[in-house]
């Protein structure tokens, strides 16, 4: 009797606001049992945000230009809120080449709906969660000589947003980051060129202590926004293609 007292209790106690997984199919992404599904609707220029809906009640889903280089598509994440409403994200992903380089990008931007599935215009976070950035480093034999034979600085980002509990009616995130740059003292603020020669233990790939943090976020009902618990780092030598 006592165990079934504890498992019961155990029940109600559990989280509300709990991320559930989606499946991302062609342009939308739903829930195991297929009954909601979030799609993507584009408002104007730039704004591109999701919606929430029955898996047949999805407007199509954006057409790509040609050559473009931003793309969007569903975050496979979706939190159902105690009134009726969700929380659902975009992953807005931006790719640049340039010559002897190019970097991709990728931001989430979650945005709170209502029961019937609409959002506004505006999220209620923005953070990065992904990058990887290449660039040429070596321009002669000299260069090569140099820089050991490493001719490219590669940079890399990498984060997760995980629910971590409730706060009043929304959830609470934890956000965790790793940078990495290689070689060793790769920055891209600074010429790698005018520094001392690499040697053969430069050439590993270092995590960047700056830019691997972790940080919560609760939400904000006055600002309207998801708020950390302090200020989030520079981090745009990473994650700005």
């Amino acid at each position: 009797m006592i165990t079934a007292f504890l498992l019961i209790a155990a029940v109600q106690a559990a989280p509300s606001d709990r991320l559930e997984p989606l499946t991302l199919t062609d342009d939308r992404a739903c829930t195991a049992d297929g009954a909601w599904c979030v799609g993507l609707v584009q408002d104007e220029e730039p704004v591109v945000r999701p919606i929430v809906r029955a898996a047949g009640a999805l407007p199509p889903g954006l057409e790509a230009s040609d050559g473009a280089v931003e793309t969007f598509q569903p975050w496979v994440r979706l939190a159902r809120l105690p009134d009726g409403g969700f929380l659902a994200g975009v992953e807005v992903g931006l790719s640049s080449m340039y010559s002897g380089g190019g970097g991709q990008a990728t931001e989430l931007r979650l945005y709170r709906l209502n029961a019937r599935g609409d959002a506004g215009t505006m999220p209620v976070l923005a953070v990065p969660i992904g990058a990887e950035l290449m660039i040429r480093a070596c321009f002669s034999e000299e260069d090569m000589k140099q820089r050991a034979g490493a001719c490219h600085d590669e940079y890399g980002f990498d984060a997760t947003l995980t629910a971590a509990g409730d706060a009043g009616d929304m959830p609470v995130f934890d956000y965790v980051t790793t940078a990495t740059a290689y070689p060793r003292g790769a920055s891209r603020l600074e010429d790698s060129l005018e520094k001392p020669p690499l040697k053969p233990a430069d050439l590993v790939t270092v995590r960047d202590p700056k830019c691997s943090f972790s940080r919560r976020f609760t939400f904000d009902a006055v600002a309207g926004e998801y708020r950390p618990d302090s200020a989030l780092p520079d981090c745009s030598d990473y994650t700005v293609p």
